[in-house]
């Protein structure tokens, strides 16, 4: 397996914890308990030879099972299960199904973090495993993603979310929760996500911090293989300098009633 694939596939795993989740005609499909595009999440579970044909039979598998369970939902999508020629028509294609693009992130991958090049605050990680760190999880990733607080919550503060394979921190600075980062070990390969910093707090290394933390407490663990992620547009210059490349990109487009 290729990076862009690996990083796809722990992208997957990642996700998993925000709902049911089953195989289905060529697509994972994720149901959360919130009525939340994007928590309610279709996927790929192979590559795709053409958009016009196998593609949008996907994306009409996923509509059926989200429409009849009431449910707004996104499609996430890494352009190295399309062929190349094929991506021109991504975007065209899935509005034709009544999805709108709103994310579009580059897939990168560093083999090994390179030395900070700043001094990093000194922050006192806990890991998340307790309902007070639950939510604070919860409430840093609202304040990053915008997402609302009781569908965040829903979702967070499940037993069911933690049960799988995701793994995450949250970093204090005099007591009071500043940061957070998870990690998955899934697919040879060593996943970043839900990096999210208070407003007040951001551009100072916090972030940065809380992903080095992660990821060393995974290598700990037995964690091996390069470190992926899919980064936001304000990251991306951050990642670049803790070592990682962009590889590929991933696509995110939601229902249009929620997409606005």
């Amino acid at each position: 397996m290729n990076l862009a694939d690996a990083n796809a596939r722990n992208l997957t795993a990642a996700l998993s914890g925000y709902g049911k989740m089953e195989r289905r005609s060529g697509v994972v499909l994720i149901t959360a308990p919130v009525a939340y595009s994007v928590f309610n999440i279709a996927l790929l579970d192979a590559a795709v030879p053409d958009v016009a044909g196998e593609l949008k039979r996907r994306i009409r598998v996923a509509r059926r099972h989200y429409e009849s369970a009431g449910s707004p939902w996104s499609f996430w999508i890494c352009e190295n299960d399309l062929p190349r020629r094929e991506l021109r028509r991504l975007i065209e294609t899935f509005e034709e199904e009544g999805l709108q693009s709103i994310a579009e992130s580059p897939g990168m991958d560093t083999r090994q973090l390179v030395e900070p090049r700043r001094r990093l605050p000194g922050l006192a990680f806990r890991p998340v495993e307790d309902d007070q760190t639950r939510r604070h999880f919860s409430r840093l990733v609202c304040a990053s993603f915008h997402i609302p607080a009781a569908m965040a919550e829903a979702v967070y503060m499940r037993e069911h979310f933690w049960a799988g394979s995701l793994h995450a921190w949250v970093g204090y600075e005099a007591g009071q929760a500043v940061t957070t980062a998870a990690a998955v070990n899934s697919s040879g390969v060593l996943g970043v996500y839900s990096v999210a910093t208070t407003p007040d707090c951001r551009r100072k290394g916090y972030g940065e911090a809380a992903v080095r933390h992660a990821v060393s407490r995974l290598r700990e663990q037995g964690a091996a293989g390069h470190v992926v992620l899919q980064s936001s547009p304000g990251a991306y210059t951050l990642y670049r300098s803790m070592g990682f490349r962009s590889r590929t990109r991933f696509f995110i487009f939601a229902t249009t009633e929620t997409a606005a």
